[in-house]
């Protein structure tokens, strides 16, 4: 159901959770991770995220996950850049210049798919899963994240009762619960913001909070 879900978003062209500059809070705190420019890092649940140009432009090379193909090839496409289709086992890898993007479910990567990866950029994956979804998705994030390992986590908080929608609202507490046992866990900066999706606005939610964490696997 959830694969059907954004899959059939992704044809209907709903995609308003796709943004159309690079996100700020990465161009702002991606420094602070302290990364050679040219170490791998991995986008979850990319799409055709321009903040995959953006890392790029930094000198890394890309790893991602999709449910939707129909988004990995855009993303090609739209950057006039050509690609290799391979299939993977349940996976389907789409090779570019810089970048490895796999198209298929996320908890059928394997640490073999991210050896190398230093850090993570979660803007869209973990405030797109219900809350009986999370624990799961970070647990296999963590298993197949390398040791030392860095996420930068960008969180949405708002009146959860006023929406059933992604992207949900994702506490601070809720953050800790979920990273807690086996990483450290910064917060860089919390801030209002009014850049919320449209069906927000019509459901009375016209504001609401961007925090952004920075979190290291240590075990």
């Amino acid at each position: 159901m959830l694969r059907k879900f954004w899959v059939d978003r992704w044809k209907r062209n709903q995609i308003g959770f796709h943004q159309v500059n690079y996100n700020v809070w990465l161009t702002k705190y991606w420094v602070n991770l302290g990364l050679a420019s040219s170490s791998p890092v991995f986008v979850p649940m990319c799409g055709k995220s321009l903040d995959m140009r953006w890392l790029e432009q930094q000198g890394h090379l890309i790893r991602g996950i999709d449910l939707a193909g129909i988004a990995l090839e855009a993303y090609f496409e739209e950057g006039n850049e050509d690609f290799n289709r391979i299939a993977q086992g349940s996976l389907t890898r789409y090779e570019g210049l810089n970048s490895v993007l796999f198209c298929g479910d996320f908890f059928e990567l394997t640490a073999v798919d991210l050896d190398g990866v230093v850090a993570a950029f979660d803007r869209g994956a973990l405030v797109a899963l219900a809350p009986g979804h999370r624990g799961n998705y970070v647990d296999h994030m963590l298993r197949v994240l390398p040791e030392g390992s860095q996420i930068l986590l960008v969180t949405l908080e708002y009146d959860q009762h006023l929406v059933s929608e992604p992207p949900f609202s994702v506490l601070p507490e809720e953050v800790e619960t979920l990273y807690e046992s086996r990483c450290s866990v910064e917060v860089l900066e919390s801030a209002p913001t009014d850049l919320v999706p449209p069906h927000f606005q019509a459901h009375g939610v016209e504001s609401a909070v961007e925090c952004v964490y920075r979190i290291i696997k240590e075990r």
